[in-house]
């Protein structure tokens, strides 16, 4: 086969291509993608092997209930997926300049930035410029990299996640994070004279993040680094206020980064026991696609964030 082109390559692919690729990455199912495009199943057929004739190879493993990507399928799919995401952002960024405004930022952004840093960047970046369209979604590093990889973020204030990431974005430190393990104030523990040790802090119940977070990690390592079972009495969430309503109405632990427990220990509802778990989380920093060109607001926003994390953590951030 004939080495492809970039050129050659735009000069046949087709928008519906794309929304093929995608549908059927959604679906795994040629009818299902077949009616979500509104057309025949002989027609999205034909299509999908016209895309494997013009690469030269199965894009899709028929199986005997669905359809799963080969590997060179899921190089395609990601592409695929980025170039109908920048599609979609063109029109959107035109509609909105079309209408007076002045652009869109489209940020994510993992719970320990969320509390003081990033909101304070954005009120900083909202007073230069009040039109500018903000959006702003907090998951965890890992999920977060992938909306930034398929180009649905146009920025991650996060962690990276794998050694290998740094060949595909561009990371600067903002701040680490110690992590202290937290409870409701009346907690048996809060009252109690020392502090257990892990294996007993282990069988209670607890309110974790995902094994996929990097806050989840630390925590896991300090137990193995003790030789201490995980605990088995666990809710997993990555939602902030879901874990300090659980902690206000039972007797669970978790364990969060200092920077989002500073306001709500303030109310006197929340306790910290004297313990650090495992070594301060890896600076959580900003986030961008590597050799990609950056909005002018995204830049306004990043010089916002470098001139907050330099201010000591006791400083009021404004």
């Amino acid at each position: 086969m004939d080495s492809l082109s970039s050129t050659s390559l735009f000069g046949w692919l087709r928008f519906k291509h794309l929304v093929l690729l995608t549908t059927l990455d959604q679906s795994r199912n040629m009818h299902a993608a077949a009616r979500a495009m509104h057309l025949s199943q002989p027609a999205a057929s034909k299509m999908l092997r016209d895309l494997e004739a013009y690469f030269g190879v199965a894009l899709f493993e028929r199986l005997p209930r669905a359809m799963q990507p080969t590997e060179l399928g899921e190089q395609v799919i990601r592409h695929a997926w980025r170039l109908l995401n920048d599609a979609d952002r063109l029109v959107s960024d035109i509609n909105d300049l079309r209408e007076g405004g002045y652009g869109k930022l489209l940020i994510g952004a993992i719970a320990a930035a969320a509390p003081e840093i990033l909101p304070a960047a954005i009120a900083r970046l909202k007073r230069q410029r009040p039109r500018l369209s903000v959006s702003l979604q907090e998951l965890t590093s890992d999920r977060l990299l992938v909306e930034l990889e398929y180009k649905r973020l146009d920025l991650v204030i996060g962690r990276l996640t794998h050694v290998s990431q740094h060949n595909q974005f561009d990371f600067e430190p903002l701040r680490d994070e110690p992590l202290r393990v937290v409870v409701r104030r009346g907690h048996p523990l809060a009252a109690g004279d020392g502090m257990p040790d892990l294996a007993t802090l282990s069988r209670w119940p607890w309110i974790l993040h995902p094994m996929t977070s990097p806050m989840r990690g630390v925590f896991e390592a300090a137990l193995a680094a003790q030789g201490v079972a995980s605990p088995d009495d666990v809710v997993e969430t990555t939602s902030i206020q879901a874990t300090l309503q659980l902690l206000l109405n039972s007797d669970m632990l978790a364990v969060l980064p200092w920077s989002v427990l500073r306001r709500p220990l303030e109310s006197g509802q929340y306790v910290l026991l004297e313990r650090v778990i495992g070594k301060p989380l890896d600076y959580y920093g900003i986030i961008t696609r590597r050799d990609e060109p950056q909005s002018t607001a995204a830049r306004a926003l990043i010089e916002h964030l470098r001139e907050l994390a330099r201010q000591a953590p006791g400083d009021e951030i404004a």
